[in-house]
């Protein structure tokens, strides 16, 4: 049962995701990521994001991995609002004795580009 809750909210939030993002950021997607951007451990409130989805036309080879900090912050400035939303919609209205819910988010390098993941804390109310 649990896998099926997964399934769904990672269902839902990738597809909220893919709707939302700016136009900017869905065109450097690599074509190979077709349905699932983000991947999560939600019960742990656990999200991550490999920035090395982003690598059509080697974006992410060429742009993102030498500044690779700043592109961590700018995705973040785009994804907080959407996951907010979204997350706000799915957790609080299963649960209305939940008043709050905490995300860490972690973005991620290509594992071969031994880059330290930034982490972010986002806030659910």
């Amino acid at each position: 049962m649990l896998n099926l809750y997964r399934q769904i909210i990672s269902n839902n939030l990738n597809n909220t995701i893919f709707e939302e993002l700016p136009e900017e950021w869905l065109e450097r997607i690599s074509p190979d990521v077709k349905t699932e951007l983000v991947h999560g451990f939600y019960n742990a409130g656990i999200l991550t994001i490999n920035l090395s989805d982003f690598n059509r036309n080697n974006f992410y080879q060429h742009t993102i991995r030498p500044q690779f900090q700043h592109y961590c912050e700018s995705l973040y400035l785009q994804l907080a609002p959407i996951l907010q939303r979204c997350l706000r919609r799915m957790f609080l209205g299963f649960n209305e004795n939940l008043a709050e819910y905490k995300v860490v988010l972690f973005m991620e390098g290509d594992d071969e580009d031994q880059l330290e993941p930034v982490k972010f804390n986002i806030d659910i109310f």
